[in-house]
This record gives structure tokens, C-alpha cells and sequence, in this order.
């Protein structure tokens, strides 16, 4: 752990403020955007190694922002990429648009909803490609985008900032990575266990 604490605190150090903040940027929008980057790992561990000349609750609030546009802004390219490639170009195979289709329809909600959903139970990737495809209103969608991250990272840092208030700074980061570590298995295991559900319906379905 020592060893660990010292190169992260020497990574937040050399990258400093803007640094970290650009870092955390492209980590957001490469996980909406391409694949899975962690963003509750980076976002935590960006807060807890913060600069010392930031104040934690404008510190909380900086990474907040720049969590929700890096949202925003891979979920947008996504979606725009494969707007004009694929939808306009009629390059989409028709056995993966009837296929996203079948999917959602077996979700509890059905339309842009199904992006407040994904915050908690992750059952749809690459949300700007279904955004696309599924013909979804793309602001009312990047609006579910922005206040789902919002919902989600601002709890999250709450509890972190409770945390470093709770204990001295050491044991704070342990309870921190613990913390991190039961919220990506949580939400892995939920995904799975909604696909399940959601693969044996289709199954059964006429």
C-alpha cells in the first residue's frame, strides 16, 4: 500500500490541477465512448490525492464537471460517429438493429429512460450507439446522461469526503479502495445478473 500511495501521490503531483482534470476528462469520455475505463476508480482516487492548494468541496465540485462533460462528450462522439457512418449511410446490419431493439425491450423502461437506469444496473453498452440507432431524442438522452453522472459521482464523492472526515488519511484511502472495489463488483454482478434475466426472456419469448 505504501508503495502504491507513493506513485499515485507522485503521479497527481507531476500531472497537478489541470493535469488531472484533462487526465479524468479523456478517462470519462473513452469509458462512455470505446470501453470500460473504471471512471468510479479514477474519479475517487483523483479526489483523495487531491492538490493541497484546493479545497476539497471545489476540488469535489471540479471533478463533478468534468465527469459529467467527459460523459457528455464520448457518449456524443459515439453517437455521432455512428449517426453519420452507419444509420444515415444504411450501413447498419439489420440483425444488430433488431437485435439493440429486442434488447431494450426487455428493460423496465424502454426509451431514453433506460440511461437512468444504466447508471445503477449497466446492461446497455456504448449508450451513444443505441442513442443512434434506436432513433432516441439526443438532447433528452444527453440530459439523462448528464443527470444520471451527476446523481451517481456526486453520492460518491459524498461518501468519500465523509470518509476523510471520519478518519485519519491512511486508513481513509483503505476504506476508500474498499469502497471503490464493492461498487464496481456491485454493479457487475447486477449487469450480469440482469442479463441473465434479460437473455432467458428472450429465449422463452415467442
Amino acid at each position: 500500500m505504501a508503495s502504491l500511495d507513493q506513485f499515485l501521490a507522485a503521479l497527481f503531483s507531476s500531472l497537478g490541477p489541470t493535469g488531472s482534470l484533462m487526465a479524468l476528462l479523456v478517462i470519462f469520455a473513452v469509458d462512455a465512448a470505446v470501453f470500460p475505463a473504471l471512471p468510479e476508480l479514477w474519479i475517487v482516487v483523483t479526489y483523495t490525492y487531491r492538490p493541497d492548494v484546493m479545497d476539497p468541496t471545489v476540488w469535489a465540485v471540479l471533478l463533478l464537471a468534468v465527469a459529467i462533460a467527459g460523459d457528455v462528450l464520448g457518449t456524443s462522439a459515439l453517437y455521432g460517429s455512428v449517426r453519420r457512418w452507419v444509420v444515415h449511410r444504411r450501413r447498419m446490419p439489420r440483425w444488430l438493429e433488431r437485435a439493440m431493439q429486442r434488447w431494450t425491450s426487455f428493460l423496465i423502461v424502454r426509451d431514453e429512460r433506460v440511461i437512468l437506469m444504466n447508471r445503477a444496473v449497466p446492461v446497455v453498452p456504448m449508450v451513444g450507439a443505441f442513442i443512434a440507432t434506436l432513433g432516441w431524442d439526443y438532447r433528452r438522452s444527453m440530459a439523462y446522461v448528464a443527470v444520471g453522472g451527476f446523481a451517481k459521482y456526486a453520492l460518491l464523492l459524498y461518501i468519500v469526503f465523509a470518509i476523510g472526515v471520519a478518519y485519519d488519511l491512511e486508513t481513509a484511502r483503505w476504506i476508500t479502495l474498499l469502497l471503490i472495489v464493492a461498487v464496481v463488483a456491485g454493479s457487475f454482478i447486477a449487469s450480469f445478473l440482469r442479463r441473465r434475466k434479460i437473455e432467458s426472456s428472450t429465449k422463452t419469448a415467442p
